[in-house]
């Protein structure tokens, strides 16, 4: 019994241990799935994606930050590197947010928690001095989606490092912009 005694706790620190780090991954492989999957809508709906006339901007941004909109129809979005520049989320915008939030449903990721960014390569100070910047000519570049979270932990064993028994968790997923091109169609 003493034996049993002195070694329990360690074995159950141990257990914990591995019950929290199974769950943690767990998140962290649905947030990866989630960002590759914004990153596909990215690249192909890139028109209407972290595209704006900001205030006082020239009508393009290098990083659309999107907080997960609430039921609030009028959720906005920020452009990171300018203050207080918040502008209301587009249709695809929406989606893809949707999109992230609904796969990340049955983790332990609150949906309050989840921001996802935007970043398209093309859109940056130094391509657009060299080439102008033009829309159409995002396919020359990578979109790159983040998406950040804080998922929840199981016990106090992670929970003594953790910020509220919460770890942040974040992914990233690049995919190179596709160019839309119209098909013909046979009458």
């Amino acid at each position: 019994m003493i034996e049993f005694a002195l070694v329990l706790p360690i074995f159950l620190l141990l257990v914990m241990g591995i019950l929290d780090f199974g769950f943690l991954f767990y998140n962290y492989i649905s947030l990866e799935n989630s960002a590759r999957n914004a990153a596909r809508v990215a690249c192909v709906e890139y028109e209407d994606i972290a595209y704006d006339s900001a205030p006082g901007g020239s009508g393009k941004m290098v990083k659309r930050v999107l907080p997960i909109p609430s039921e609030n129809p009028t959720a906005r979005a920020s452009y990171s590197g300018l203050k207080n520049a918040e502008v209301p989320y587009s249709e695809s915008e929406k989606d893809l947010c949707i999109q992230v939030a609904q796969s990340l449903k049955n983790t332990g990721i609150d949906k309050e928690d989840i921001v996802v960014t935007v970043e398209y390569s093309y859109d940056t100070s130094e391509q657009v001095a060299n080439n102008g910047w033009d829309l159409k000519c995002r396919p020359n570049g990578d979109v790159t989606v983040k998406v950040q979270g804080k998922a929840h932990v199981l016990t106090p064993v992670l929970g003594v490092t953790a910020d509220h028994m919460k770890k942040d968790l974040a992914s990233a997923s690049t995919f190179k912009v596709e160019e839309q091109v119209e098909v013909p169609t046979s009458s």
